[in-house]
């Protein structure tokens, strides 16, 4: 199974996991394929790893296209939509399913000291098999699954997520 790495906000991370954003755009074209494993980093405060998820499918299309058909899965409105796409002609949506909450044990401190020099990614970054930072987050997901959400402020809250927010701005 392939597998990557994509950094969002964590309002919208809060949201994949609730299961509210069921899709996450991107304002260029993503080459992953439908059953890519996408490791979900929430940007600072949070800093961590803290869901993983499948792509069930990818759609490449015009902002105008990708708004019809996923604007209400996207939790954003449109003027968010617009401003985070800017002047693009084609950008990519990722329709994202089975997705898992994970524990906070994979903070970025814990995967740098794991793997070396870790810079989360601006875009999404593949992870190949036998890659470090492959092993150590299926290593870490394998003993500290599930059960702690992300509250308002990026601090950890024991089972449950914080789904508030207003879906404004950029997403991701």
């Amino acid at each position: 199974m392939s597998q990557a790495i994509i950094s969002l906000k964590p309002r919208y991370a809060r949201l994949v996991l609730s299961g509210d954003k069921t899709v996450e755009l991107r304002n260029r074209i993503v080459r992953l394929r439908p059953g890519t494993r996408i490791w979900i980093y929430a940007t600072r405060p949070v800093a961590r790893v803290v869901g993983v998820a499948e792509i069930e499918l990818v759609v490449h299309g015009g902002p105008a296209e990708i708004w019809r058909r996923f604007g209400e899965d996207i939790c954003v409105d449109r003027s968010g939509f617009d401003s985070y796409i800017g002047d693009r002609e084609r950008v990519s949506a990722l329709v994202l399913g089975a997705v898992e909450e994970l524990g906070g044990a994979m903070t970025l401190d814990r995967i740098r000291r794991s793997v070396g020099a870790f810079h989360p990614p601006q875009f999404y970054a593949r992870l190949p098999a036998g890659s470090r930072l492959r092993g150590t987050l299926d290593r870490i997901r394998a003993v500290h699954g599930g059960s702690a959400g992300i509250g308002e402020g990026g601090e950890r809250v024991a089972g449950q997520v914080d789904a508030s927010g207003d879906g404004r701005g950029a997403t991701g």
